[in-house]
């Protein structure tokens, strides 16, 4: 009986590390078409669009707005390229900035600093990101100023591409939390930063914040930044049990959240649209100038 009972809980736990060990690769399994691979490809033709991220950009804990635009522009000769990696900060996008130049991109978007403005919340989490990402440095506001200015100082340099920068997207959907707060600090620098270098601003933060002005005080969060259990929920909800990142959003309570950080369906669609009015003006504008 005893042996019985042993076997049956080694087969429990050996069934458990196997739906720990999918939902963990599902999670953070890179872009099919990340820089590496589509440089390994050979592809000249066309327009190259390059969006530089995060885990929203990335598209695995959140869902894939560079796979929405895939979409859209999938009978028109226009490549996209998934740059995003889960959890990184802007300095960890300097480091890796190179191979964004080796794509010799048409367009640029850039989405980073969601994890910059989450590391600056509590002492902890700072020390997390820290350590997970091998930081130099405990990440302050003026620290990721001056990266991202690093990064469109490199771009404009090595490239001829036309840049669309992101403000981002809220932490929490509650006005009154800090997380929320500090993104919206955080955006006020990257609209001052695209207007100084002529860069196209996209406007992601506000035009959230403008729908969910409507609920204040309806949205309140108890988020401490750096608590994961809403993060490994979606990602179990959305891998082993399938549900849709709405159904994971709308459980959860969020607009266009899904877990205090990453965006559902209705918020990537947000960002497709933004990218996709920058690209349509400016191939329009490209190709006008060809004749």
């Amino acid at each position: 009986m005893i042996r019985k009972i042993l076997t049956g809980l080694m087969a429990i736990v050996a069934v458990m590390f196997v739906i720990v060990g999918y939902g963990y690769r599902s999670a953070t399994k890179l872009p099919d078409n990340n820089p590496e691979s589509f440089l390994a490809s050979g592809k000249k033709a066309g327009k190259v669009v390059v969006c530089i991220g995060d885990s929203i950009t990335h598209g695995r804990v959140s869902h894939n707005y560079v796979d929405e635009l895939e979409n859209r522009y999938r009978d028109r000769d226009v490549s996209f390229v998934n740059a995003g990696i889960n959890s990184q900060l802007s300095y960890n996008v300097l480091q890796r900035i190179d191979q964004v130049v080796k794509c010799t991109p048409d367009f640029i978007t850039i989405l980073i600093g969601t994890n910059d403005a989450s590391a600056t919340l509590n002492e902890k989490n700072a020390a997390r990101y820290v350590k997970k990402q091998n930081l130099p440095r405990v990440p302050h506001r003026h620290w990721y100023e001056e990266n991202l200015t690093a990064i469109i100082d490199i771009l404009q340099e090595k490239t001829t591409a036309k840049i669309g920068l992101f403000s981002l997207p809220p932490i929490t959907e509650d006005r009154a939390h800090n997380g929320y707060q500090r993104t919206a600090e955080y955006s006020g620098f990257i609209k001052q930063l695209a207007e100084q270098r002529n860069l196209v601003y996209l406007p992601l933060n506000e035009l959230m914040d403008e729908i969910l002005k409507k609920k204040d005080g309806q949205m309140k969060s108890s988020y401490v930044a750096g608590e994961s259990g809403f993060m490994y929920k979606a990602i179990f909800s959305r891998y082993i049990l399938r549900q849709s990142w709405d159904e994971i959003a709308e459980s959860n309570g969020f607009v266009f959240l899904t877990d205090n950080l990453h965006l559902n369906r209705r918020g990537a669609l947000m960002a497709t649209q933004l990218i996709d009015d920058f690209l349509a003006k400016h191939i329009a504008s490209l190709n006008r100038r060809s004749f």
